[in-house]
């Protein structure tokens, strides 16, 4: 006999078996698994009745709260399929998104209403507001529950979701995840971070990003218990951490630099399975992390592939601490994971030539929504295409470089971004490092790097250039380092090096600051 592959039957099953379990906590306010099963069960009445059918979309615009955490069960079980917007994404990015979805009906937190209300009214899309500003439990309260169970004639291989990677407007990317692949990363989730009943999720990332990275389902799964905050202030995150009773986390390098500042530390009451990726964090940060009480697993993925999709392992983490700076192996169910020359053919396991990243697995999205150019150039020979640089260890891991677009070319030598960045971050005054391309005094390429400072620190741009050159070669120095006060990011924290490389152009610096 052959069932359909989804997230939805374990979490069915943990609505079910869970009842006195805590499910959501938010500030002062606790629900039980037997709660979050009534009102997902309203929730699907409400559903229904605003005219979601199988595979209609359903648009989500709101922070983490608890009301959006019950989006992320009710509308897979009343057979739509749900698509995230990220609220820290511009108005203009909102609103296009927005259209280009096509949803029958829109889920907005109070909060979000006045930035995107006139726009889908526009589009004739009818708003449910969400959120504790609404009067979302009063309309629950006055409707019958409707049956916990899956959709009928679910097929696993439609999305469950659909998860825009960005908010530009020139060439959207809405990354279509099926029920297959969202079972499949629950899975590896589930076995990898050893997530059970009784487990304590602080919410970090916004659920807009790739489903939480799929611990919107995951906690649910297990029987764990999903902790919500008000802000992501660093105050909150830490305040949580240290009295919240938190087993796990999962975060990017950009939500984890303030935890780990010199001037502020931390030190956990316990130890918190903590799993980073995202972007590639300095091996000083991971550092730092494991000293705090962090169980640090260090992984690799994209939006394209669910969310993350390598992993390193405690055991040879904690054996050399090298190794936890690598994005290791694919994770137990994650698929095939290649590192490529330009002929297609793998490179050597040397840890020392370059290639291309591509993936083959259960967890490699089904395309990109209304965008079949796209889909098929990712997707080119049955491999995602990640355009993501690596080198291969003797040990198999995976050790990333760069992206393709930020590999330099400096006096005919190939330098990679990142291990420049690693000698910065070498420096104790430095907080966060990024090298991009400028121009030099004959119209050549340079490195630049941008640099933010530890609070306190008072060093300079040429000191941090002079502390590099023992551990660069010549051409590979930056030729400028600047010093700012932040970095531009996406709503997602990663670094806009479009925007830094316009300021590095524009500047045609000469003689480091």
């Amino acid at each position: 006999m052959k069932t359909p592959l989804t997230p939805l039957e374990p979490v069915l099953r943990a609505l079910h078996i869970h009842h006195s379990r805590p499910a959501i906590k938010a500030g002062d306010l606790t629900l039980g698994y037997a709660d979050l099963a009534g009102r997902t069960a309203r929730f699907l009445t409400l559903l229904k009745a605003s005219g979601l059918t199988r595979g209609a979309h359903v648009l989500l615009i709101s922070p983490n709260t608890p009301d959006a955490l019950l989006a992320f069960h009710a509308v897979p079980l009343a057979g739509g399929v749900i698509v995230p917007l990220n609220p820290a994404f511009s108005d203009e990015a909102l609103g296009f998104l927005a259209g280009h979805a096509d949803p029958v009906v829109a889920l907005v937190d109070t909060a979000c209403l006045a930035r995107v209300g006139g726009r889908l009214e526009q589009l004739g899309v009818p708003i449910t507001e969400i959120g504790t500003a609404s009067d979302l439990d009063a309309r629950l309260g006055a409707v019958s529950p409707a049956p916990l169970e899956l959709p009928d004639t679910l097929d696993e291989d439609s999305p469950i979701s659909i998860n825009y990677t960005s908010g530009t407007t020139s060439d959207p990317k809405g990354v279509m995840v099926t029920h297959r692949n969202a079972y499949i990363n629950l899975s590896n989730l589930l076995y990898h971070l050893n997530l059970r009943p009784g487990s304590v999720y602080l919410h970090a990332l916004p659920l807009a990003h790739g489903n939480g990275w799929g611990s919107a389902w995951a906690v649910t799964a297990a029987g764990g218990t999903h902790v919500m905050l008000g802000g992501h202030e660093t105050h909150e995150l830490r305040g949580a951490l240290l009295t919240r009773g938190i087993t796990h986390l999962f975060a990017s390098p950009a939500i984890l630099t303030p935890l780990s500042d010199s001037a502020a530390p931390l030190t956990l009451p316990h130890p918190v399975r903590l799993l980073v990726a995202g972007t590639l964090p300095p091996p000083q940060l991971l550092g730092h992390l494991r000293a705090q009480g962090f169980e640090v697993l260090h992984g690799y993925g994209l939006t394209e592939t669910n969310a993350v999709m390598t992993v390193t392992e405690l055991e040879a983490a904690d054996a050399d601490t090298r190794v936890l700076s690598r994005q290791g192996h694919p994770m137990m169910f994650g698929g095939q994971v290649r590192v490529v020359a330009e002929d297609g053919q793998a490179v050597p396991a040397d840890g020392f030539t370059p290639g291309e990243i591509v993936i083959r697995g259960n967890q490699v999205m089904k395309g990109y929504y209304k965008n079949r150019a796209a889909t098929r150039r990712a997707l080119e020979g049955g491999w995602l295409h990640t355009g993501d640089l690596a080198v291969v260890h003797p040990d198999g891991r995976v050790d990333i470089l760069d992206r393709a677009g930020d590999l330099l070319t400096i006096d005919g030598h190939s330098v990679s971004s990142a291990q420049i960045e690693a000698v910065l971050y070498r420096h104790p005054s430095v907080r966060e490092a990024v090298v991009v391309a400028g121009q030099d005094h004959a119209d050549g390429s340079c490195a630049v790097a941008f640099v933010t400072l530890h609070p306190g620190a008072g060093v300079r741009g040429d000191e941090l250039r002079s502390f590099c050159t023992p551990h660069l070669p010549e051409h590979a120095l930056p030729q400028q380092v600047q010093l700012v006060a932040e970095l531009p990011k996406t709503a997602s924290g990663k670094v806009l090096k479009h925007v830094l490389r316009a300021q590095a152009r524009q500047q045609a610096l000469v003689t480091p600051l």
